[in-house]
């Protein structure tokens, strides 16, 4: 019995003995885990502390980086602000001498040391019509005071038959004409503006016939056609009057152009012809007169009609005219003299009147003109702006002093 109680006692403390083990074993290996873990976090600690001090070099070199960039921006800056003020100076001083250069142009006043490439112009005219003005005015223009541009003008005569290939190629339709250089007018922009506005530019060159200029006052500006030719077939004169009702040049002819037909009568043929320039109001006032030609009473008619216009064109006062009506004005003449006051309204309404007011348009169109009033002697000459076309005995004297009405005059004169 007291064997077995030790073999029992051995076998515990063996148990007792082994537990122990493996309890320490235990013990042990936590132990380990606990170092392990010690380790990784002192291992982690340092490497956060090896970022944070990668980050603040990191910082600290950009930090100084920046500096440096900031201090260079500062040494760079005065030069910078010299080199935009440079560049200011110079464009501001181009601004200011475009801006002075337009000046002087409106004003006609140019730097001739800027500027000192002359404008080419071919200038055409015939020595065929001795009467005609030779050289285009838009060179007396260009050499004026008021515009002081360097020209280079070269002559040339259409009537010679190597020039007249000129004639088709620029579509030349009365002499003299001027064809100024496109690229040499580019120096004077106020003026290439106008002609650009108002002429035509073919194969470099501004086509500027006399007929589209100012009329000289001094003699009458007589102009040759090209390429028209005409003829009455009873060997007289033929004269169309190129108007508008609504033009105070037509209304200041007026006494001008009755006084020629009544001094060459059976000499001339005069033909009063539409050229329309105010729109609705011209085509109105010319439609009447066509219906009143149709009658046989458009000289008459068109007198009240300038009246009714223009009355202090015929020394009318014009509320007197504006109050009145047609037979106090030309005693009569308009209202008592039409035989069919029904035909005549009748005519108003029809479509063709104004298809004949159209055609004339069209052929003032061919003849060149620009004005109102225009003259067109035998389809050949032509004379436009009321100071001109005021002159109508003499140029038709010009053209043929054989008539006896010029020859009255001469006697006239002699006596």
């Amino acid at each position: 019995m007291e064997e077995k109680k030790e073999k029992q006692k051995e076998i515990k403390k063996e148990k007792s003995s082994k537990l122990n083990e493996t309890q320490k074993e235990e013990v042990k290996e936590q132990k380990t885990e606990e170092k392990h873990d010690k380790a990784a976090e002192e291992t982690e600690k340092e490497q956060n502390s090896i970022e944070k001090e990668i980050q603040q070099e990191s910082v600290e070199k950009i930090e100084i980086a920046q500096k440096t960039q900031k201090k260079e921006k500062k040494k760079s800056f005065p030069w910078v602000l010299v080199v935009l003020g440079i560049l200011l100076i110079i464009v501001a001083g181009f601004g200011i001498q475009k801006i002075l250069n337009d000046q002087a142009v409106k004003q006609g006043q140019w730097d001739t040391e800027i500027i000192k490439t002359p404008v080419e112009i071919k200038n055409f005219y015939s020595s065929e019509c001795g009467f005609c003005e030779k050289e285009n005015s838009i060179i007396a223009n260009f050499k004026s005071e008021e515009r002081n541009i360097p020209v280079e003008v070269t002559l040339i005569d259409l009537a010679k038959e190597e020039n007249k290939h000129y004639i088709a190629e620029f579509n030349l339709t009365s002499v003299p004409t001027a064809l100024v250089n496109s690229k040499d007018l580019e120096q004077y922009p106020f003026v290439e503006n106008l002609i650009k506005e108002e002429f035509t530019k073919k194969n470099g060159y501004y086509i500027i016939p006399e007929s589209y200029l100012a009329i000289s006052e001094k003699k009458p500006n007589i102009m040759l056609l090209n390429g028209l030719e005409c003829d009455s077939g009873e060997g007289k004169v033929i004269v169309e009057q190129f108007c508008d009702y609504q033009t105070l040049g037509c209304a200041l002819i007026f006494d001008k152009t009755k006084e020629a037909r009544e001094k060459f009568a059976g000499e001339i043929i005069f033909n009063y012809k539409n050229y329309l320039v105010h729109g609705e109001k011209s085509e109105t006032t010319a439609v009447v007169a066509e219906c009143a030609r149709e009658q046989g009473r458009f000289f008459g008619f068109d007198k009240y009609l300038y009246e009714k216009q223009f009355p202090e064109a015929f020394g009318l006062e014009r509320d007197a005219v504006e109050n009145s009506s047609p037979e106090v004005i030309n005693g009569g003449i308009f209202v008592t003299q039409i035989p069919d006051a029904n035909k005549f309204a009748q005519c108003i309404k029809e479509k063709e009147p104004m298809q004949k007011i159209q055609d004339e348009n069209t052929l003032a169109l061919s003849y060149g003109v620009h004005y109102t009033p225009s003259l067109v002697f035998d389809c050949k000459y032509i004379v436009q702006g009321n100071k001109n076309t005021a002159k109508i005995s003499e140029i038709i004297c010009l053209l043929h002093p054989e008539l006896k009405g010029c020859k009255a005059d001469e006697t006239n004169n002699s006596n």
